[in-house]
């Protein structure tokens, strides 16, 4: 993967410095091909898992809607030409996968995916 990206195949065990490390890394690599809007649609599924989250108290009420952010993901991907979002899924795809195991994961995954936003933003990725 380019930019020395390493996908998070288990959130469980990274912490927030791995992750704002990869996030830095992704924004950055992002930040020269993907629109941040791309990004933010996909974000803002994620929060609005997480909005319900907030007025749940088992995971479980949530888990498969975080398992169907992966095919919004492929959605993405697949309608891409220059394969930039694919580069993005594939960096993703394992941390959605963890994200759906546990409250603690998905609550890691909300935040690299901030991250990323942030960073993109920071390293100039534009509309």
């Amino acid at each position: 993967m380019n930019g020395g990206l390493r996908p998070f195949n288990d959130l469980e065990k990274v912490n927030m410095e791995q992750i704002v490390e990869q996030a830095d890394k992704a924004g950055k690599l992002f930040a020269r091909k993907i629109k941040i809007n791309q990004i933010r649609r996909f974000l803002d599924g994620v929060r609005r898992i997480e909005n319900r989250l907030k007025g749940e108290s088992d995971f479980n009420t949530v888990k498969d809607q975080v398992v169907l952010l992966r095919p919004m993901l492929a959605y993405a991907a697949g309608r891409d030409n220059r394969n930039d979002m694919k580069e993005l899924m594939n960096f993703l795809d394992p941390a959605i996968k963890s994200g759906s195991r546990s409250k603690d994961n998905f609550k890691k995954l909300l935040r690299l995916i901030e991250g990323i936003v942030a960073y993109h933003r920071f390293y100039g990725g534009g509309n």
